[in-house]
């Protein structure tokens, strides 16, 4: 008689309670907070810049649920490196953004660049990343299995998407920031309001740089299983939604833009008017369309297939050193010459066994006739 037998729980004795995910109603609250935020701001009339710090605290608790301390440490520092890095290196030489200097009086700086430019890169940046894996169906959580046979596309799909949505963020604000705000001054002026066409590509380059750094490293550990919470639609719909709110935010300032005009650096004369309204414009099919895209692909629940893939029919998918994979009820066993001639049973076989089960053992001879 084994000595492991199976205890029973007596039916006088409670359930074990299940510990509260205390990250995770962390996470809810400061997402609903940040909702209600932007829309004080948009009512208000003041800048989103206070929407994008309260980033920060987001990307933390959703970085940390998600990939864990040293994962998301690894995306902070790779993303503050590189962006502190090309930022100054454009300052003094014009590579890759453009010539500029920024104006901030009073606050820290890390060489020419302001340290608060390096936090939105991460908390920013995150929000992009996640908005883009949940177009991609939760590609980040796919980048470290081996038997994804789009790992390899995804690896480099999901930085390249990623740092897109940065750049489509940047081209929807970096007019009016710059050529109005004066927050930072484009010395040679752009087309594009005052700004150059570089600014964008740099803004490209510089987080799909950092984005695959992170990649790398996802791809290069083995996936681990996370809080409940941490996986799935919930924990992608909230960071889309925040992303779809900063390109809605773009509305109420060319609901409250006035006529008249702004000289940029080189003496160019723009209309406010016109700046605004393209910059909505520009949100409007570019952020905001991107953002409700990832919550249609949400909403239909495209993400189960890649879940429900991953798993057999009954159990959860086979991890290294798991024993064979069963065999399906009603298919013949193989002989000891038959096993390994091939992956899986061919769908004929097993119709004829009168199952559904998808199956992974390897298939007779005769079942490939």
């Amino acid at each position: 008689m084994s000595t492991t037998a199976t205890r029973q729980a007596s039916p006088d004795q409670p359930a074990p309670s299940r510990p509260r995910d205390r990250l995770g109603v962390i996470q809810r609250l400061l997402t609903a907070l940040l909702v209600l935020l932007a829309v004080g701001l948009a009512v208000a009339g003041v800048n989103p810049m206070p929407l994008v710090l309260g980033f920060v605290p987001f990307a933390v608790i959703h970085g940390v649920r998600r990939y864990g301390w040293h994962a998301f440490s690894a995306y902070a520092a790779i993303t503050l490196v590189v962006s502190f890095s090309l930022e100054n290196l454009s300052i003094a030489t014009g590579f890759p953004f453009g010539h500029y200097h920024y104006t901030a009086q009073g606050i820290p700086y890390l060489g020419k660049v302001p340290v608060q430019i390096g936090v939105i890169y991460v908390a920013l940046g995150y929000v992009c990343w996640i908005t883009a894996s949940a177009l991609l169906d939760g590609a980040d959580q796919r980048l470290g299995d081996r038997t994804n046979p789009a790992r390899r596309v995804d690896r480099v799909a999901l930085p390249a998407l990623a740092a897109a949505l940065m750049a489509s963020f940047d081209l929807g604000s970096d007019s009016a920031a710059s050529t109005v705000g004066h927050r930072w001054i484009w010395e040679q002026g752009g087309g594009v309001f005052g700004v150059p066409w570089t600014n964008y590509a740099g803004w490209w380059l510089v987080t799909f740089l950092s984005y695959q750094g992170f990649a790398v490293i996802l791809a290069g550990r083995h996936q681990r299983h996370r809080r409940a919470g941490a996986v799935g639609r919930e924990p992608l719909a909230q960071a889309a939604v925040l992303y779809l709110l900063l390109g809605l935010s773009s509305i109420p300032a060319f609901l409250r833009a006035s006529a008249g005009t702004v000289i940029d650096a080189t003496g160019a004369a723009w209309s406010t008017h016109a700046l605004f309204e393209t910059l909505m414009t520009a949100n409007l099919f570019g952020a905001v369309l991107l953002a409700l895209l990832a919550l249609t692909r949400l909403a239909r629940n495209d993400l189960a297939r890649y879940e429900t893939s991953a798993q057999p029919p009954g159990g959860r998918a086979k991890a290294p050193g798991d024993g064979p994979a069963r065999r399906p009820e009603g298919l013949p066993r193989l002989a000891a010459s038959e096993k390994g001639t091939a992956r899986c049973w061919s769908r004929r076989a097993v119709r004829r066994a009168g199952t559904r089960q998808a199956a992974t053992w390897p298939p007779p001879r005769h079942a490939r006739q």
